[in-house]
Formats: structure tokens, sequence, C-alpha cells
């Protein structure tokens, strides 16, 4: 690969055919990134506010992993400043032999452990400036108005033993953790924390982490009498592959319909869902139920083969971003019409298929000699190598 990057003059492979973990170039499609940008942007607290739920879809290889990878770095680096909000990305729903909304809801609580950590900070400190100074309060009478507050079920009414499992999360607690995942052992002491019964199931899964949502982007309830601002302008959870709930079984897709159903009505604000799917629009009624179904925001989204002049172009801003030198043509080691040719000879032209025999071609002008620095590959060698 190497000499292939020395004679293609690239700082690295552009034609790779499953996504990088971080994703900072969408090329092509700018309509379709335009439009996602807006959607994700207006649920932050600082624009429209309200919740949205859309599907992504497409033929496998358009780029829907892509797409929501480049979104999830957007706000979680690019735009960090803008945005100011946790992203949650599952690259797919095949996260364990079975896979029901509390096995989806335990791999988000992990994700956002430190995320939890930060917040329980955060509360901490609002509780702290909270507390009553000077008189002739001893240490004691602090203490006990500090734990008091901790206590209060009005910080979270929604889940009222999150802040104290958020404490036992900052101070390093395994069973706090092991409890926010739903872990249900008795040895855990669930009522050391106010609960009642373990986290096991859709409905106190959506409450628990859609509590944690809206402390998170409205702020704490009842703090002497105010309620102070989130941290957080949004909330964010991508979700991709979801076709597979085809392979699972019935039970399993009423769980995590009615757990998707349930965490959307408890977070009407500042919250995205977003998720990608293989296949037709068609297909989505038949994996989503009517009551989540009738909860998206946008109809479904879909990222469509392209043609031929859309694929050229798309070739060359991913070459152009991958130049040592900028000063370079933007298709270069490529003839434009060598990709002009690579494109008629795609007959599915996703960017999967069209990286396949772009990376073919330079492959073989670079083994077989053909390309050399400063040179070109040319139409002929598209011809020969995959015509």
């Amino acid at each position: 690969m190497s000499n292939v990057l020395e004679l293609g003059k690239l700082t690295k492979n552009p034609f790779t055919l499953v996504p990088e973990e971080k994703v900072t170039i969408w090329a092509g499609y700018n309509d379709l990134r335009r439009q996602l940008l807006k959607i994700v942007t207006s649920c932050r607290s600082d624009n429209v506010g309200l919740s949205e739920f859309i599907v992504l879809y497409g033929d496998i290889g358009t780029g829907k992993s892509h797409a929501l990878r480049y979104l999830k770095n957007c706000i979680e680096n690019e735009k960090k400043t803008d945005f100011q909000s946790p992203v949650i990305y599952l690259e797919s729903l095949k996260l364990a032999p079975k896979v029901d909304f509390l096995v989806i809801y335990r791999r988000i609580i992990e994700n956002l452990l430190d995320h939890m950590k930060e917040t329980a900070n955060w509360l901490d400190s609002i509780i702290e400036t909270s507390l009553p100074t000077g008189g002739s309060l001893h240490l004691d009478d602090l203490q006990r108005e500090r734990e008091r507050k901790y206590n209060d079920k009005k910080i979270t009414p929604l889940f009222p033993c999150l802040p104290l499992l958020l404490r036992g999360i900052k101070n390093g607690d395994d069973k706090a953790r092991k409890i926010l995942m739903g872990y249900s052992e008795k040895s855990l002491q669930h009522e050391n924390f106010g609960l009642l019964s373990p986290i096991n199931n859709e409905f106190s899964a959506t409450r628990c982490l859609g509590a944690y949502i809206n402390l998170c982007t409205h702020g704490p309830q009842n703090i002497d009498g105010t309620s102070p601002s989130g941290r957080n302008k949004a909330f964010y959870l991508f979700i991709d592959e979801i076709e597979l709930l085809n392979d699972y079984r019935p039970s399993e897709v009423l769980s995590i319909n009615q757990g998707i159903r349930d965490l959307i009505n408890t977070c009407p604000e500042n919250t995205c869902l977003l998720f990608g799917m293989t296949g037709d629009v068609r297909d989505i009624s038949a994996l989503l139920d009517k009551y989540v179904m009738g909860r998206m925001t946008h109809d479904p989204i879909i990222i469509p083969p392209m043609d031929n002049e859309q694929a050229v172009l798309f070739l060359k801003e991913v070459l152009k971003n991958r130049r040592q030198n900028p000063d370079d043509p933007d298709e270069y080691p490529f003839r434009l019409d060598a990709l002009k040719k690579i494109a008629e000879e795609t007959s599915e032209k996703t960017a999967r298929e069209l990286f396949r025999n772009c990376r073919r071609v330079l492959e073989r002008s670079v083994l077989e000699s053909r390309l050399k620095l400063g040179e070109w590959i040319e139409v002929q060698d598209v011809e020969e190598f995959i015509s």
C-alpha cells in the first residue's frame, strides 16, 4: 500500500470498503448532507429544540454507515463547541446472541459511563452551590443538607434514584455501575440507592435513560427552588443495521419496538434518534410497528445510487481529499476520462462498488508498472482491468 500511496501521491487509501471509525469527509450527496446536518442541529436547545426520529435507508454500499459516522464526528469533534452533546453510535443491532431492548440499553449505558462521571461532577457542583453558607451551620448540618438534596425525588422525577446512582458512578462504586446497567443480583442492594426493583424491563430502562437524557439537556429540577439549565444542548442516538430485526424472534422485536417508542415518549425535546437500514422503504413497516412509525418526524430518507455524472464528481472529491499536493488535479492519478469509464462500467453506482473498481484499477496499475510517479492512469488501463 505504501507504494500505491507514493505513486498515486495520496496521503492514505481513498477507497476503503469499510468506513473508518472516525469519518471526517463525506464526499458527494451535498444536498443530503445539508439535510441531515439541519436535522441534527434542529433538536439542539439553542435551535428548534424538538426531538427528531429518522430512518436513513438504501441499498448495501450506498454509504449509510459512512453518513452516520460522519455526523457523529461532526457533533463530537468538528463542531463540538456548537453542539456540546453526547453521541452514542451502535454500529449494529447484533449486540448479543439474543437482543432485546435491555441489551441495547446496556450498551448505551456502557458507552455513557465516562459521560455519566462528568455529569455526576456537574450535578455535584450544582448541589454544592445550592448549600447554605455562613451563619451557625456546622459541617454535619451541611452534610445532612447535602444528603437531603441528593435524596430529593424531584431532581429527576422520572427516575428519582438517578442522582444517587450518578453519585455512586462518580465515587467508583461498582454496584452503582452494575445497577445502572441492569444487573439484578440481590447482592447489589438496590434498596440502598432507592430502587424497589432492578432495571430489568423496557419500562424501567426507558425511564432511567430518559431521566438521564432530560437531566443532561434540561438540568436538575427542584434545586433550592430553581431549575438550572442542562449541561448538553441535545442527546444523539444512532443505530445502524436495524434490518437485522428481520432475524429476531417476535418477542425481541416487540421489546425493541416498545423500548424505542417509550424512549421517544419520554424525551420529546433535545433528542435525536437516527437509524440506518439496508433495504427498501417498504421494508421499514415490517421492522417497526405502527406506533413507532407514527413517531417519525420525517419520511424515511434514502441514500440513492448515483448516476454517471454524480459518480465522477464523487470520486474526484474523494481523491481531492487524499491529495499529498493540493495543487495536483482533483482526479489525479486518474485521467478524467478514466474516472468516467469506471463510472460507466460500474453497474450499481454505490460508493462501495465505485471504490471497489477504483481500487482494483489503481492497484493493478501499480503492480503492473503502468503508473509511475507523476504519470496517469488512462482509459485503456480501466478497459483492461475492469471491462
